[in-house]
């Protein structure tokens, strides 16, 4: 071949190879995009660290209740009972199942009765569920295809960072924030039921079932109704599911854990002389306001919104699919989940619930999100007549995925806004978002969120602990026990806890609370002193205490007052 024909093919192929290289600097554009708000997200999740970090700092109840639940704790590690006669001397029992406070109780053991352990617990759980999402995430895309989609440089590049983004998302969302640190046992409630799930589809999702993945699932679903009774959202997601695919492994899955589940409740049934039937389910039912139910739906979606709409689209999706196979094999269980969770959020107007039962409702929709996009990533392929797997291991489809991904989370994150205003970074991010300096959603803490007022959320100020400190001691000096509304004052000051307030007063509504003992107490004014937060007591109890007690001191912790009373002369008892 001559030279000027070589010159001649060189010179032809530059332009191909140009444009070739310039259409792979243009697919690598979605990815840096998706990258950029991968680190916005991140952002939302050193928030959430920081916020953890204070809280395992703060040794007082952030949250009221939280110090109960350490009590619970505390009582196990020792060996004692938690489920206990209301009626009685101190008047205390737990209100939900153990498998939290067993969670506690050897780091009790190894460290001391101090409540960031409590908190420590469920900030791990709400890490693992974080850790799952990608797990379920990255599952939801791989199913639609085969493993061979993963030989494509940009596609391994989706299966990464899609995931990562739908964890992230979830450590964004606003509830999720509130009680990932806190002693509660919300998270992992919803850690052990996610787990569950992840295993279910694993089990079943393949052409063959999984026995071992089925029967993990199904424990971790027990598990997680033990943990506390809202599970229903995934127990209904994963049986349903589980008819799905197969009907006669679901008939005796359901045998197997309704056995187990009426087994372990009958001996602790058996062991607390019908305390924990009582306190457990009995006293949960509580009055109902559909207002309020409406009222936390509207702010889930103006929290959520980018999410849930994904999520609707993907629950739509499956049912299309159900219809035309004329089978409820297509359903997903991630769908069933998402429904199952937002179908939960009904009983956010039971009194004593709130928003934080759509939490599992959240991390579901991460998933259903991604699984979304993944999907209209690959529907013009799918509808040629090509194999998903081939279609989607195509780079132009994987930038578009990686695009969608990029929009539909920056969206979602927008939603979320939420952090500290004060402080050399947080108080420069404030000013770059253009929130005022003086903006504040609760009680003058220096903390911004777009949902406005909310108790939970912002930093603490050592101003508090101080408080805290002096409760204890103001506890400690007075003579005998000492009734407080939070369980934490009392044991820093090395006494007993006295009642659960709002368990006594969810039975006392019922009509399953004796309240004479404790009046008669009060009206003796055994109690050295109480010490008041919100006043989350039985109407008798609360007229017993204003006729026999009378106000000492106000100590303002956290942004609420504390009223500490002390016992009136008896001459002037009301």
């Amino acid at each position: 071949m001559s030279l000027r024909r070589v010159r001649r093919l060189d010179s032809a192929t530059r332009p191909a190879a140009r444009q070739t290289g310039l259409s792979s600097l243009v697919r690598l554009i979605p990815f840096v995009l998706l990258a950029g708000v991968i680190a916005m997200l991140a952002g939302y999740f050193v928030i959430y660290l920081v916020y953890a970090r204070a809280l395992f700092a703060f040794p007082f109840d952030y949250d009221q209740g939280e110090g109960f639940e350490l009590y619970d704790a505390i009582r196990l590690a020792a060996g004692q009972n938690i489920y206990l006669d209301n009626s009685v001397f101190p008047f205390y029992s737990s209100n939900y199942p153990p498998v939290y406070r067993l969670m506690v109780a050897p780091l009790i053991w190894l460290f001391g009765p101090h409540i960031w352990t409590a908190r420590l617990v469920t900030f791990v759980c709400s890490l693992v569920i974080g850790a799952l999402i990608v797990v379920a995430a990255r599952r939801v895309m791989i199913a639609q295809g085969r493993d061979s989609i993963t030989q494509d440089r940009l596609v391994r590049a989706a299966l990464l960072l899609a995931p990562v983004a739908a964890a992230l998302a979830f450590f964004a969302a606003n509830y999720v924030y509130y009680i990932g640190p806190l002693a509660r046992a919300h998270i992992p409630m919803v850690m052990f039921a996610f787990a569950g799930i992840v295993c279910l589809d694993i089990g079943l999702s393949g052409e063959r079932i999984r026995p071992r993945q089925v029967a993990a699932g199904v424990s971790l679903l027990i598990v997680a109704g033990f943990t506390k009774l809202q599970a229903i959202d995934a127990l209904a997601a994963g049986f349903g599911f589980l008819l799905f695919r197969n009907p006669r492994l679901c008939l005796r899955a359901l045998l197997a854990s309704g056995l187990a589940t009426a087994g372990i409740v009958i001996i602790l049934n058996a062991a607390t002389q019908g305390q924990f039937w009582l306190n457990v389910v009995l006293a949960n039912v509580n009055e109902y306001d559909i207002q309020r139910t409406w009222l936390f739906y509207g702010q889930w979606f103006r929290l959520q919104g980018a999410l849930i709409v994904c999520s609707v689209l993907y629950v739509g999706w499956d049912v299309v699919a159900a219809i035309r196979a004329r089978s409820l094999r297509p359903i997903t269980i991630w769908s069933l989940y998402f429904v199952a969770g937002a179908a939960m959020g009904m009983l956010t107007g039971k009194w004593g619930a709130g928003p934080t039962y759509l939490v599992a409702a959240i991390a579901a929709s991460c998933v259903c999100t991604v699984g979304l996009l993944w999907r209209v990533a690959c529907w013009g392929s799918e509808r040629a007549g090509a194999q998903p797997a081939i279609a989607a291991g195509h780079s132009s489809r994987s930038a578009l995925f990686a695009l969608l991904v990029a929009v539909v989370f920056f969206a979602q994150a927008t939603l979320n806004v939420h952090l500290p205003t004060s402080g050399r970074v947080f108080g420069a991010l404030a000013r770059i978002l253009n929130i005022p300096p003086g903006a504040s959603v609760w009680q003058g803490y220096p903390y911004y969120d777009v949902i406005g007022d909310t108790q939970l959320g912002h930093l603490l100020d050592p101003a508090d602990e101080q408080a805290g400190w002096e409760l204890a001691r103001l506890a400690r000096e007075a003579p005998g026990p000492v009734w407080s509304e939070e369980a934490m004052i009392t044991l820093h000051a090395g006494k007993g806890v006295v009642t659960n307030p709002t368990q006594l007063l969810n039975l006392s509504k019922n009509g399953q609370l004796d309240m004479s003992r404790m009046i008669r107490m009060i009206e003796a004014r055994e109690f050295g002193a109480v010490i008041f937060r919100a006043q989350f007591y039985p109407h008798d109890v609360l007229l017993a205490i204003r006729d026999h007690y009378q106000w000492g001191r106000t100590v303002r912790m956290n942004g609420f007052d504390y009223l500490v009373l002390y016992p009136r002369p008896a001459e002037e008892t009301r």
